[in-house]
């Protein structure tokens, strides 16, 4: 029975190939070379990091005779574009209405602006609705490393009955 004795030779290239392989390996995980090992879960993490437009900027309407709220409610770290936030109103005619004062914000996407980061409400009269109407509203916000496309949401605005 014969054992096989690796030779000196055989010793220095096995060396070298450890000694290759533990200075290069760290460099290429570093590199996010080896990331495809764990694709799925590098997905979930990044797709989980930011929240969808609905859940980082709710809009609540609510109606009365003759008014309608949107209240807006944005998640912290998030913001709302002042500038880019517009009603319209298809099938009804409003009153005299304002939009807050924002915040000063300055930043890549739209440069010197006003922003919205903590709740508010919007107080729309109404002065006539027909059958049918809506209000259409469109916003954009944004968070730190991304900024979202723009929204649009529309609300069903009910006839009241004269009273």
């Amino acid at each position: 029975m014969s054992t096989f004795m690796p030779s000196t030779k055989n010793y220095k290239t096995m060396f070298w190939l450890n000694l290759l392989t533990l200075t290069c390996l760290p460099n290429l995980a570093h590199a996010g070379l080896f990331d495809w090992f764990s694709a799925s879960d590098n997905a979930t993490s990044t797709q989980s990091e930011f929240l969808t437009a609905e859940q980082a900027f709710v809009l609540t309407p609510s109606q009365t005779n003759d008014s309608l709220t949107l209240s807006f409610d944005i998640a912290p770290g998030y913001y709302l574009y002042r500038h880019q936030l517009t009603v319209t109103p298809e099938q009804a005619r409003l009153g005299e209405w304002q939009l807050p004062q924002g915040q000063p914000h300055n930043d890549a996407y739209f440069g010197e602006s006003q922003v919205y980061t903590q709740p508010f409400a919007l107080n729309l009269p109404l002065l006539e609705v027909k059958e049918q109407a809506q209000i259409t509203v469109q916003y954009q916000g944004c968070t730190t490393d991304l900024c979202y496309p723009p929204q649009t949401v529309h609300i069903p605005i009910r006839v009241q009955s004269a009273e």
